[in-house]
């Protein structure tokens, strides 16, 4: 079943270390901070893949309900719209809010990671966008089987479809990747950007992210980046098909 509303005590990933703050591989930093939003027997479940440094930030100094996807919440609300997942008349903050609503939030890693760059032996910084996702699932993939063993595989009946902000091809790939592992029984391919699996689709949409430079034309283009879009909506009907 997914998480109630509120901060998750989980470690699974850091048992045996108490600092909060730990490296689960070479170069790689990991936040013990898992949180979920929304409703824990929701229609929707909407992840994206790991907290970035806004969301993470905030996580101990703010309000817990103004965490989730923060700074990208009308480009969210956007992108759910466009796809029928969110009432047009509504936007995502009262959804992410509302412990009784119809739409849960989350990400495939529910604690923050992120990545050192090195330059010339030195780091240089950490960075949780772009590619340091895609490496993820080759260099860290004990700390994405954790957390998708925990929190994916007994998903409530409840779940129309579960939305996965990320349409990259790698990024598809890689989740296919997960899914196969989890489901392999019942894994289906609808289409590029949608499966069904363990009785859910699973379907990916543009992420909302201001650093997307393809969200609008996901939104509103007739090709392109736009017919991933038009997949999306494609494998959103095969909601009346899922099997209890």
């Amino acid at each position: 079943m997914l998480p109630e509303h509120g901060k998750i005590e989980c470690r699974v990933c850091n048992q045996g270390i108490k600092e909060k703050v730990f490296e689960p591989a070479l170069h790689w930093r990991m936040v013990n901070n898992p949180g979920a939003w929304g409703s824990s027997n929701p229609e929707y479940l909407v992840l994206g893949f790991s907290k970035g440094f806004t969301q993470a930030n905030l996580f101990e100094q703010e309000r817990f309900e103004d965490v989730a996807f923060a700074k990208m919440r009308n480009r969210l609300t956007k992108a759910l719209h466009v796809v029928d997942v969110l009432e047009h008349d509504c936007c995502v903050d009262s959804k992410i809010e509302d412990p009784h609503s119809n739409i849960a939030f989350g990400s495939l890693i529910r604690c923050s990671v992120s990545k050192a760059e090195i330059k010339n032996g030195l780091n240089c910084g950490y960075s949780c966008i772009g590619p340091v996702i895609n490496r993820a699932f080759q260099e860290i993939p004990q700390i994405i089987e954790n957390c998708t063993d925990r929190y994916l595989r007994d998903l409530p009946k409840s779940i129309r479809a579960v939305i996965l902000l990320g349409n990259s091809d790698a990024y598809l790939k890689s989740i296919r990747t997960v899914l196969k592992r989890l489901f392999s029984d019942t894994f289906k391919q609808i289409n590029d950007v949608s499966i069904q699996a363990d009785g859910f689709l699973w379907v990916h949409v543009s992420h909302p992210s201001g650093l997307n430079g393809h969200f609008n034309k996901w939104l509103t283009s007739e090709n392109n980046s736009g017919i991933k879009r038009k997949q999306a909506i494609e494998g959103l009907s095969y909601i009346s098909n899922k099997k209890d």
